[in-house]
């Protein structure tokens, strides 16, 4: 019995079988891209192959990583300014942060010779880059001013910046302090939120306008910056100020959901931040940003240096818990399950095109 044979339109299995598979390919990439990964990097400082954030320096400031200290297992990273009339600044920053709900995790140590100053030495801030390039203050700072941390918040009203200032509890030379931010940005139309736990203890919130809603998403900066160190402001604030040291490690920063807050122990009664509204300052004034540019410096992970021009926030970061704990990346894991549907997709259509033809076959055969 003759059997007709299918024309050629019917028999597609595999360019429609490539077709599908090079579309999953494509929305597998997208999920595996490094946008999709940049709200949520760490940094142990552990690996001597793990590249590290872009860092902006002036003048010989340096970091540097090696063994942790105050009996810290493992490395860290050690800041240092030296007092030279042109270096003020030495920080890691890492950008690629939406205008959303984050958690940031660190922590910080201050050696015991920790010289007091009543000027503010910042060691991690959060700055909103702005469309005209235009010097203007961090929008969140954490700093050691005298014996004290202290929180600045700046936001914008009827064109002039204001602030609220949040003290945080005494300062401890020779103690790891492990810091938890919860920060909500605010919008032109909706109140944002900071949350801030010390060791596991509420020590400060602010309620309100935390963002100058223009210009760029705030990025993360930390390590060690000196104002009052810019070479403009002259020496007379350097008198017989001695070099910044000090130490950062755990760095984890994760997207969350709004409102998100730890589970802390009773707030400290010694440091409980102002209620209420936050405060502007009696006379709000704009001051110059740091310097976006970076001097190359050094930075060692054992016997592995990164350059100061090297600039991948996020993209060797590895995932981490709203603990801190390490997890896979979410492009990682986006992966994974896309070639997972994958493979049960290609089968089912596989399956499907054989029955197709099959039964095109059967219907193609001459009756007798």
């Amino acid at each position: 019995m003759p059997i007709a044979v299918l024309p050629s339109s019917t028999r597609r299995p595999a360019p429609l079988l490539t077709a599908c598979t090079a579309a999953l390919m494509v929305v597998a990439l997208g999920a595996a891209s490094p946008a999709a990964a940049a709200d949520s990097v760490s940094y142990d400082f552990e690996s001597p192959s793990q590249k590290l954030p872009f860092m902006a320096l002036n003048g010989f400031g340096r970091v540097l990583v090696g063994p942790a200290p105050g009996g810290k297992s493992g490395q860290a990273a050690r800041v240092n300014i030296p007092n030279d009339g042109r270096s003020f600044k030495s920080e890691l920053v890492i950008k690629g942060l939406d205008a959303g709900s984050h958690r940031f995790v660190f922590a910080n140590y201050l050696p015991g010779d920790w010289q007091e100053r009543d000027l503010d030495t910042i060691v991690a801030q959060w700055f909103s880059t702005q469309d005209d390039g235009g010097g203007i203050k961090p929008v969140v700072a954490l700093s050691v001013h005298g014996g004290n941390w202290q929180l600045k918040v700046h936001w914008m009203s009827n064109g002039e910046i204001q602030e609220s200032v949040l003290p945080l509890g005494a300062a401890r030379p020779g103690h790891w302090n492990r810091w938890v931010f919860d920060i909500t940005w605010s919008t032109a139309g909706r109140p944002g939120s900071i949350h801030v736990t010390r060791d596991g203890v509420t020590v400060g919130s602010h309620q309100g306008a935390n963002n100058y809603h223009r210009g760029d998403p705030p990025h993360f900066r930390i390590g060690a910056y000196r104002p009052s160190w810019r070479p403009e402001k002259g020496p007379e604030k350097r008198a017989g100020a001695a070099e910044a040291v000090l130490f950062i490690d755990d760095i984890a920063i994760t997207s969350t959901t709004p409102g998100t807050q730890p589970n802390p122990g009773p707030t400290t009664p010694a440091t409980l931040a102002p209620s209420g509204s936050p405060t502007p300052s009696p006379s709000p004034t704009s001051t110059s940003s740091p310097s976006a540019s970076a001097q190359a410096g050094a930075a060692s992970t054992g016997a592995t240096s990164t350059s100061a021009g090297d600039a991948t926030p996020g993209a060797t970061g590895k995932k981490s818990n709203a603990n801190g704990s390490s997890l896979p990346s979410a492009g990682a894991t986006g992966v994974i399950a896309i070639a997972a549907a994958s493979v049960v997709a290609l089968a089912v259509g596989a399956y499907l095109l054989r029955r197709r033809s099959a039964t095109r076959s059967t219907h193609g055969r001459h009756r007798p």
